[in-house]
């Protein structure tokens, strides 16, 4: 999948368009175009969409990673009594509250994995919540798909993993504010950043630079030290020896950040899944939950498929094999339909014929044959109304109606819901709610029967 890394600075947006492939990844396209209002606004960002499109062969706008510039973000170093990333992730910004110049309700924040040797201390990274949600919703009003935002810390380790630079060292960045990053083994140990104004002061930088490059003990050698941008005046000895990192082929002069920024996803152990968290990427984790409730239904549908044709060759099965091809279909039956009983006296495979029997009269009397079972969970599942917040939790059969039950934000997602199912499912059949009522989070609790129009039945 392709992905675009965009980098915000207050002169600049600037993106790159990645293309990975098995053999060979390759920029495909890469602009920058300068902003008319510090740090880019609605018209920057739609004159920005159109030089994509028009790099990426007027196919769209691919998936979009977010790099917000330093000066945006807040750094802490926090020390958790867990060890594991993920639980980590669900408990550090407690330690952030009140140690920031901002609201608690205002933190936005996610965490780098921990440094070699150091387990249960991150580096946590934080923005304000209203300044990430106005750009992500600037963007989206131009086109982008942002399904991750980080920051120009993540984006430059994120380039530098992508080079052939050194794991262990140190990467200074001048392309906006000052940032610079003590790594080891691909990990941060230790990072800092400054106002661009900060670059003329030498003593400043140089005391800062040392503490960074010796930590708790000096190094045996003389750290590997890799710069984006130009160096500082104030560090002009210290980076005698620097290498300049460079950019892959076709990136052009764009900002490294926005290359780094289009590798993300290429760095799951080492960035840890960065990401800070916005309503953009809750909408889009809602909408995997849907696709993943699908794919269950037709998952459902398979296994009811697959027990008629097993019930088949049973009947057909040499004597010698009865016995043993009987079991492995009660089996299979136990697990896909629970309310059969099994047991000494009770003939197996009577009860199965009576179950798959009971359950194709209530097919036929919706006007299902089991040929067009998926057909229907098909139109169910199209149905569902597109970015809304609503979820599918179980579909089954009833006395001869289809029940679907799931969770919704409101009344009104419902009866999208039911009125997209009446249209699919046509005139001949009732699609009415059966209920509905309050869930956690003020969403709601549905249930919804489809069945036939001279059925009768009261719900």
């Amino acid at each position: 999948m392709n992905i675009l890394g965009v980098s915000i600075t207050r002169n600049h947006l600037s993106a790159l368009l990645w293309e990975p492939s098995l053999f060979s990844s390759r920029v495909a396209f890469s602009c920058t175009v300068p902003c008319q209002e510090p740090y880019g606004g609605p018209d920057d960002a739609a004159r920005l969409a159109e030089e994509v499109r028009k790099g990426a062969g007027g196919t769209g706008i691919p998936s979009t990673v977010l790099s917000l510039p330093p000066s945006w973000t807040y750094l802490r170093q926090v020390e958790l009594p867990v060890k594991d990333l993920q639980r980590a992730k669900k408990i550090h910004v407690s330690e952030l509250e009140g140690s920031l110049p901002l609201e608690d309700e205002a933190i936005l924040s996610d965490i780098l994995p921990s440094p070699p040797g150091q387990p249960g201390k991150f580096l946590a990274v934080a923005a304000r919540r209203e300044t990430v949600e106005k750009t992500v919703a600037v963007f989206a009003g131009a086109g982008f798909r942002v399904d991750r935002v980080v920051t120009d810390h993540v984006s430059i380790l994120s380039a530098l993993l992508s080079s052939n630079a050194s794991a262990d060292g140190l990467i200074l960045s001048t392309l906006s504010d000052i940032v610079i990053l003590r790594t080891e083994a691909g990990g941060v140990r230790r990072v800092r950043q400054f106002p661009a104004a900060m670059a003329d002061d030498a003593a400043g930088l140089a005391k800062e630079w040392r503490e960074l490059s010796t930590g708790e003990t000096a190094p045996d050698a003389p750290l590997p030290v890799t710069l984006l941008g130009e160096p500082p005046a104030g560090l002009s000895e210290e980076l005698a020896g620097a290498v300049r990192f460079r950019l892959p082929e076709g990136a052009g002069d764009v900002s490294p950040r926005a290359y780094g920024a289009a590798r993300v996803f290429s760095f799951p152990k080492e960035l840890g899944g960065f990401s800070l968290r916005t309503s953009a990427e809750a909408e889009s984790e809602q909408s995997r939950e849907r696709r993943r409730v699908r794919i269950a239904s037709a998952a459902a549908a398979a296994a009811f498929v697959f027990a008629l044709a097993a019930l088949e060759v049973a009947q057909w099965a040499e004597a010698r094999k009865v016995a043993a091809v009987r079991a492995q279909i009660r089996k299979e039956f136990m697990e896909a339909v629970p309310g059969a009983k099994a047991g000494a006296g009770i003939q197996e495979t009577a009860q199965i014929r009576g179950k798959i029997q009971s359950l194709l009269r209530q097919q036929k009397e919706m006007g299902i044959e089991s040929a067009g079972l998926s057909a229907s969970l098909r139109k169910v599942s199209q149905s569902l109304p597109p970015k809304e917040n609503i979820s599918l939790k179980e579909v089954s059969y009833e006395s001869g109606r289809m029940r679907l039950s799931g969770e919704a934000g409101g009344t009104q997602q419902v009866e999208k819901f039911r009125t997209a199912l009446s249209s699919s499912f046509g005139p001949e059949m009732n699609v009415t709610v059966q209920e509905s009522q309050g869930a956690k989070g003020g969403a709601i609790r549905f249930t919804i029967l489809i069945e036939k129009g001279s059925a009768g039945r009261a719900s």
